[in-house]
């Protein structure tokens, strides 16, 4: 039975609440034997708060007794990323040069997941300052592939994705501001939707360029979430109008034969795209090609390696802005980042002010890509995973992971990665689905349709 509910997806456990065949209280303890046992080897969770949510789980199994449960996620354990305030829990933002802040406040999204009674049961682990491409974190240390364990879970949501795919809650919130919800989604073997900025709330909005979103096992969970997430919070003065989408309900609801797409089999930004990236993304054009998806193909690559140094200088000069408010012998505790950071020191404000321009141009190219299309269609990541210890495959090149994710935050748009094949070494693939800017619905309805065509399902560890 054990093994059964923690393979089990959101929407079966509330099926399953409201048939009185589980309880929130059996579910629960069976994720937390589940953490026990599978947690210290992968490592994706830092800090557990069984006492707490066991009373949470209570409360829930009474309101479902009495056929009473209040709102969407009544009694769905979860757990929350390091990144994100959680009152009464510790956030390290995955360094070991910061010390513990115990949030006294939640964070937009936590606020929405504690409304609708999900049961959260602890922490995430994460990698330093959300910056790396890889699960590795001065605080936390490794954190690995519930597929295979040698291998990397993709970052910054590293903890988050690991988790969902070991079994040990059907979702998570993951944060985005280069690709951390995508790029472990794809190393992960899991659905994961950056949403347009400001679909969902976040408080603080310290970016133009980050935003919070779904993780989950399949669409469906990934959609329920998405409808929770994007309720208003009015603390975000950032936010877009309330849109009120019951994005589960319409999931089915997407039109194939009306729609248009290009695939971009390479953007040009550093190393080629691997073959066996390639080789299954031909397969899931052809797959959603035969469903009736018309499909044109982006011969020329958009871009040039040079084109992505600018936005590296804008990201290290973010994560340099808040690592230097340090003192110098906590900040050598962030080896990663001290050394990544350093060069940007020297940078000054006249060639910020020029670079942020080069990344206004670079992000109009971005969104000038999707005229004339409803979608495109392209790689999550160009490599597949690598080894689990590395914070990229070339660590002297720490922002070549994010090179096909991070364009779509600067754009603002909607963009989703969903498995679309398995390597020779049995490591998931994900393939992006990019749509236009506040069309997080389509986008999802896409996903829905690959994953009705795609010609194989997930078997997860």
């Amino acid at each position: 039975m054990g093994k059964a509910i923690v393979h089990m997806t959101a929407r079966e456990l509330l099926e399953s609440y409201a048939s009185k065949r589980l309880s929130p209280v059996e579910v629960v303890k069976a994720m937390f034997e589940r953490i026990d046992a599978v947690n210290p080897t992968i490592n994706a969770i830092y800090h557990l708060d069984y006492d707490r949510a066991m009373a949470q789980a209570s409360a829930s199994e009474k309101r479902w007794l009495a056929g009473a449960p209040v709102g969407l996620l009544d009694g769905i354990p979860t757990t929350v990323k390091d990144a994100l305030p959680c009152k009464d829990m510790p956030m390290y933002r995955g360094s070991a040069a910061n010390k513990a802040e115990w949030a006294t406040t939640d964070h937009s999204t936590v606020a929405r997941i504690k409304a609708h009674n999900a049961v959260i049961m602890g922490k995430n682990t994460m990698c330093d300052y959300g910056i790396l491409g890889g699960g590795v974190s001065s605080r936390h240390g490794v954190t690995r592939n519930p597929w295979q364990t040698d291998y990397n879970t993709g970052a910054s949501s590293s903890g988050s994705g690991a988790t969902v795919a070991a079994g040990m809650g059907p979702f998570a919130i993951g944060t985005d501001i280069v690709g951390s919800i995508r790029l472990p989604a794809s190393f992960c073997g899991l659905v994961g939707h950056k949403p347009t900025q400001g679909r969902v709330p976040y408080y603080f909005p310290n970016s133009p360029a980050l935003a919070a979103g779904p993780m989950a096992r399949n669409v469906s969970d990934a959609a329920l979430l998405m409808r929770v997430l994007s309720e208003p919070d009015p603390r975000d003065f950032t936010a877009l109008p309330y849109d009120n989408v019951d994005y589960l309900e319409a999931l089915d609801g997407l039109d194939i034969k009306r729609k248009k797409a290009l695939y971009i089999p390479s953007l040009g930004l550093g190393p080629a795209v691997d073959t066996e990236v390639a080789s299954a993304m031909d397969n899931a054009v052809k797959s959603l090609r035969d469903a009736g998806l018309e499909i044109a193909v982006l011969e020329k690559e958009p871009f040039a390696t040079e084109d992505y140094k600018v936005a590296e200088a804008f990201y290290k000069i973010r994560c340099l802005t808040e690592f230097d408010t340090l003192p110098e012998s906590d900040k050598v505790k962030s080896p990663l980042i001290n050394n990544w950071t350093s060069t940007g020191k020297d940078m000054t404000a006249v060639a910020l002010y020029q670079a942020y321009n080069a990344l206004q141009r670079l992000r109009e190219r971005t969104a000038q890509l999707i005229a004339g299309y409803d979608f495109l269609l392209l790689p999550t990541v160009a490599s597949l995973p690598f080894k689990a210890e590395l914070a990229a495959a070339d660590e002297s090149e720490l922002f070549h992971p994010w090179l096909y994710t991070f364009l779509f935050n600067l754009s603002q748009q909607p963009a989703a990665s969903v498995p679309c094949g398995f390597s020779s070494h049995g490591l998931p693939i994900g393939m992006q689905i990019v749509g236009p800017r506040y069309n997080d619905l389509e986008v999802l309805q896409l996903v829905k349709t690959f994953e009705n065509c795609r010609g194989f399902d997930l078997e997860f560890p």
